[in-house]
């Protein structure tokens, strides 16, 4: 068995109970996790997610091993992302899906004001992901939902020209999933890529936006401007797609049932992770990475930041340094210990 980064006790106090829903790091001594309470998630319906408890969880791996945890327990929200920010400092930011904020870092957790609504943004429908490009942090969502954070309770929308929503819009589903931005990235602020939807991706230049014309219709889930200049987006069934502007081609197609959820570029590779496990591409071929047991079931989330990659799922939470995995825990070893 791995040697795990926090105690059984740890476990106990923070995470028993819960089940991770998403993942970032902050820096390579911030990790952060939002975890959803397993009894009240699977007494809840889609639309009373406010009824389960969410804890964001914090490990903190170089401090000694009493003080390597904590958490904030957070009731009555929409379901969270978590993502983090380097601008103006360094924190946390957990994002429901409402566009309710909260901060933490620094000693400090704190609400918000909610992420502004109107047709101009920065937020017209539901949030789906927030991303950290060139140390700010992005949003995207449904309406063509796309803003950045420039510092505590502002926001910047960044819809400029993208179509509103009409009403007669909300009456075509194809319509407004064509619409509902899955994930962002970009190479820097004027060189940002969204996909969403049936096979539609948008480049922003930083003042407006353009569809690009993409080979495929297959749903998107995932987009990664990497380290070598491309720029990768995972579809279903875990099929990828490379290339930039113009020019595209599917170096993978999948057929798994789940797409990628994460693609992220990390010490000199991109590696793409589902709940079925990690992959990693070499040569241009995806390869499945073999992992020791109580590693590979962390799949699920990826992030990727400051020489480190955080990648958690449903039973676990470990991290690669650029050489070496650490897990963190393992759900079932830690509830093993616990005589549960």
């Amino acid at each position: 068995m791995s040697e795990m980064l926090i105690s059984p006790q740890q476990f106990d106090e923070h995470l028993r109970g819960f089940t991770l829903t998403d993942a970032t790091i902050r820096s390579r001594d911030f990790f952060y996790f939002v975890a959803k309470n397993v009894e009240e998630s699977a007494r809840a319906s889609v639309i009373s997610e406010a009824t389960v408890t969410k804890r964001v969880v914090a490990v903190m791996p170089q401090k000694e091993p009493e003080k390597r945890m904590g958490h904030v327990e957070i009731e009555g929200y929409e379901q969270f992302v978590v993502g983090a920010t380097k601008v103006p400092t360094s924190k946390a930011v957990c994002v429901s899906s409402d566009g309710e904020v909260l901060v933490t870092g620094g000693g400090i957790q704190e609400f918000e004001s909610p992420i502004p609504k109107s047709k101009d943004g920065p937020l017209r429908g539901g949030v789906r992901r927030i991303r950290m490009i060139d140390g700010t942090l992005y949003v995207v969502g449904g309406a063509h939902t796309a803003c950045r954070r420039r510092g505590p309770n502002d926001w910047e929308s960044l819809c400029l020209d993208l179509p509103v929503p009409t009403r007669r819009d909300f009456d075509n589903v194809d319509i407004i999933e064509n619409m509902g931005f899955n994930d962002i990235d970009g190479f820097a602020p004027d060189d940002l890529y969204t996909v969403a939807g049936r096979g539609v991706v948008w480049h922003c230049d930083g003042t407006q936006w353009r569809q690009i014309a993409f080979p495929s219709n297959m749903l998107l889930e995932s987009v990664c401007c990497a380290g070598d200049g491309f720029v990768y987006i995972g579809a279903q069934s875990g099929t990828l797609f490379r290339g930039r502007d113009k020019h595209w081609e599917m170096i993978e197609r999948g057929n798994m049932s789940l797409p990628f959820k994460d693609i992220v570029w990390h010490a000199g590779r991109l590696w793409c992770t589902s709940d079925y496990g990690l992959w990693s591409l070499e040569e241009d071929q995806l390869v499945r990475v073999e992992l020791p047991s109580d590693i590979a079931v962390c799949a699920g989330n990826l992030s990727a930041a400051d020489g480190v990659m955080l990648m958690a799922g449903t039973h676990g939470a470990a991290f690669h340094d650029g050489n070496d995995w650490q897990l963190i825990f393992n759900t079932f070893k830690m509830e093993q210990a616990l005589g549960l």
